[in-house]
């Protein structure tokens, strides 16, 4: 079978870039031809981050110049909206393919007779309507929304990154879905579980944005000054002012590493807990990282991470007060570490990679 795989900005490098490394395995592996539809990027850049190396070889690739916005941050989305929907179209009526599997916005799926995979993270996540009704923004959003709407119409199958998504795509959309959780690179860790003794020191892990929400683990390490605070995460040029805003706050007992997780990964095998301060995360791959290298979770009491963290692996938090009684707690009962830290490492198998490309390959054969 013939495949496309559209994903425009791989340059992202988050938890949905792996999404799109796996399906193009889980294809491959099954016997399928691949064709890659992205916008250019790095690619050894790329295979360098996820340790993928040779990964492209295995695909036909369709690349397009990439998105450079020619009004200024002036109406972003529609901007992008409009030049990758004119590349896409122009890649697809160049072939013919099987069927298409969208691992990124739903917006780019594109207008073509073949059944179209979605794999859904969060639908329509336009960020000012997170925080407020505000009318402005939903009249600015009120076109995009129904492009979308219009979108979903042309997918046969829409799979989800978790429960919480399941059910927002269910109330936004009225489809059904099917829970796929992605994948994450257990193995990659889990010799980092028996690591011992652990420190008092707390990670957290992600793309330095503001939605992340790393102010607050700026906030937590002020609050427990006697506990050391490691970010690990990559930059974006238009998030660089946000960086910066956090380093100069910063307290003494926090540091920031900038490197992809595998190169620093023995810090994870040194901490005695991860924390999450997203709200409403889709997921959370890098919590299951760190559950896999034996860190035991404190993660944010909302969205994905409640599937990820139970009481018996680690401590959610609704509040800042709350997650550094829970830092504390850790810190001052070793015991108690040790037992979480063991079924947190247990319980991340549960997010292996072949069990995402095992259902993926379910997927193509069955859609």
């Amino acid at each position: 079978m013939k495949i496309l795989l559209v994903h425009p900005r791989l340059s992202v490098k988050g938890g949905g870039e792996r999404v799109a490394i796996h399906s193009i395995l889980a294809a491959t592996k099954a016997g399928h031809k691949v064709s890659l539809l992205s916008e250019e990027f790095d690619e050894s850049s790329f295979e360098d981050f996820y340790d993928c190396p040779g990964l492209f070889d295995k695909v036909d690739r369709s690349y397009y110049p990439a998105f450079r916005p020619v009004l200024g941050p002036r109406v972003l989305l529609y901007q992008r909206l409009i030049y990758h929907w004119r590349w896409i179209r122009k890649a697809v009526s160049r072939d013919s393919f099987d069927m298409v599997l969208s691992t990124q916005d739903i917006g780019y799926v594109p207008s073509t007779h073949a059944p179209v995979v979605q794999y859904c993270y969060f639908p329509e996540y336009f960020s000012h309507l997170q925080t407020g009704e505000s009318p402005m923004w939903r009249l600015y959003y009120r076109p995009a929304s129904t492009y979308y709407q219009n979108r979903v119409r042309r997918v046969g199958t829409l799979l989800s990154v978790s429960d919480f998504t399941r059910g927002f795509v269910a109330k936004k959309w009225e489809r059904d879905s099917k829970t796929v959780y992605p994948p994450c690179p257990v193995e990659a860790f889990s010799e980092l579980s028996n690591a011992q003794p652990r420190e008092n020191l707390v990670v957290t892990i992600g793309r330095i944005v503001p939605e992340k929400r790393f102010h607050l683990f700026v906030e937590l390490a002020r609050i427990v000054p006697k506990t050391r605070f490691v970010t690990i995460g990559s930059l974006s040029d238009e998030t660089s002012a946000y960086y910066e805003r956090l380093k100069r706050t910063a307290p003494d007992n926090i540091s920031f590493v900038l490197s992809p997780l595998r190169k620093v990964r023995n810090i994870l095998g040194r901490a005695m807990a991860y924390v999450h301060c997203a709200e409403n995360e889709h997921f959370g791959i890098t919590i299951v990282e760190a559950m896999a290298a034996g860190c035991v979770p404190i993660v944010h009491d909302s969205g994905g991470p409640r599937e990820i963290v139970t009481s018996d692996v680690g401590f959610r938090w609704s509040n800042l007060s709350a997650a550094a009684r829970q830092i504390v707690m850790l810190g001052e009962n070793d015991r108690l570490r040790r037992e979480l830290s063991a079924a947190s490492s247990v319980r991340a198998g549960r997010y292996r990679p072949e069990v995402f490309e095992s259902e993926i390959t379910r997927v193509l054969r069955t859609s």
